[in-house]
């Protein structure tokens, strides 16, 4: 019975809504099928980038605005640039390709970048191990093998525990020590 009298309450609502009120909702719903298809748009020209260069592709942004897409970003090389574009004008729906992206020989792979999340978590997870040492007040930061340790320890101890611990690991190629000892 309540559901019942809350789908009345609700038709009341509609039907009292003013005229803008009423446009409005329409215009919503009028633009939720175009966002869709800027979404489909967007992953398929994120999917057919991945199939050229799957390590620029992670370092490129696609946006669909009503069939218009931009890209933004690095890539590897001209060559890469140039064949993003193509992908991209290549799939149908696409009004336009605006071109934002840069080229930079030194785009970090995708294995790069997962070595460096797996290495986070490495480090995090033996700084808990550590007994007394209270990791959650330091931020472990990873780029390229080099972990940054950031924040404050009670001691020198535990500094010291804490460097040591994670330069003994394997894949850390350094460690940059900006740990403040505040007793």
């Amino acid at each position: 019975m309540k559901f019942v009298s809350l789908i009345a309450l609700m038709s009341l609502g509609l039907v009292a809504c003013s005229g803008n009120a009423q446009r409005t909702a329409q215009n919503l719903t009028s633009a939720a099928p175009g966002q869709a298809k800027d979404a489909a748009l967007a992953v398929a020209v994120k999917g057919k980038l991945a199939t050229i260069d799957l390590d620029s592709s992670a370092a490129v942004n696609v946006a669909v605005n009503d069939g218009a897409v931009t890209l933004t970003g690095e890539v590897r090389s001209p060559a890469v640039r140039k064949q993003f574009e193509d992908a991209a004008r290549s799939i149908g729906g696409v009004r336009s390709v605006q071109d934002g992206t840069t080229v930079n020989p030194k785009v970090r792979s995708v294995r790069e970048s997962a070595s460096d999340a797996a290495l986070v978590a490495k480090v995090a997870g033996t700084l808990l191990a550590q007994t007394g040492i209270n990791a959650l007040k330091v931020k472990t930061g990873v780029h390229n093998g080099m972990v940054t340790l950031n924040g404050t320890v009670a001691s020198e101890a535990t500094k010291r525990t804490m460097l040591d611990s994670v330069r003994g690991l394997n894949g850390v190629k350094g460690v940059v020590d900006r740990i403040a000892v505040r007793p």
